[in-house]
């Protein structure tokens, strides 16, 4: 299974480091925590991420020095500062975006995934109820950002009724669909499949708001 899109955050502030990464986390994202340049490289040793937020001003030298040297990496880097004077120089760098502080998370949030869409690796993330849905990268995470295990079976319905954005889906081309080899499983198996969804996605089961039931026809995603 694929992983998600990793942003490493230096910052080091840690109650704004905490809260920033929670929020990230709860979009979906991989968050890797940093204080200081010297903890920020030894997560790059670990793998490159797919963004990095950069907070000039660090314990252990100017963010700057880091930021060039992701750029030359190719890693879009957003710098974060409360100083007005890194400005120019971060955008004479060649720093993909700036943002200062104070900022709403909610504006960081756009300008990630806007960047990530410009450089050519926008998650593919739907939201479905609480719950935030990446058919791309296989992953379902609740509204904490912790991740909902499902099996082959269950993501490949869930992945159907999404695609199908609120219609309807006989029970017959569901069986279809999830069959490894096309020939159907049978209506009586995707019902046990819905079944198993529900209780990972709805609050209540048996009275759910999420994945519907049509009828004697099959089932729907609530949009």
């Amino acid at each position: 299974m694929d992983t998600p899109f990793r942003i490493l955050l230096l910052e080091d502030d840690s109650a704004q480091r905490l809260l920033l990464a929670a929020y990230l986390r709860q979009d979906g994202f991989e968050v890797l925590e940093a204080d200081c340049l010297a903890q920020g490289r030894a997560h790059m040793k670990d793998g490159a991420p797919h963004l990095v937020l950069l907070d000039l001003n660090l314990p252990d030298g100017d963010g700057l020095v880091l930021a060039r040297e992701l750029l030359q990496k190719a890693i879009p880097v957003i710098i974060v500062t409360s100083r007005p004077e890194d400005r120019i120089p971060a955008l004479e760098l060649g720093a993909d975006d700036y943002l200062d502080k104070p900022f709403q998370p909610r504006e960081l949030l756009a300008r990630i995934h806007n960047l990530l869409r410009r450089c050519g690796e926008a998650p593919h993330v739907l939201q479905l109820g609480t719950f935030r849905f990446d058919p791309k990268r296989r992953h379902l995470r609740d509204a904490t950002g912790a991740s909902v295990n499902l099996t082959r079976g269950e993501f490949e319905l869930l992945e159907a009724l999404v695609a199908a954005k609120g219609r309807v889906v006989h029970r017959t081309n569901l069986s279809e669909l999830i069959s490894p080899d096309g020939a159907g499983l049978g209506g009586r198996s995707v019902d046990v499949l819905v079944s198993r969804l529900r209780h990972k996605l709805e609050t209540d089961p048996s009275n759910p708001n999420l994945l519907l039931t049509a009828p004697g026809i099959g089932y729907r995603i609530q949009g």
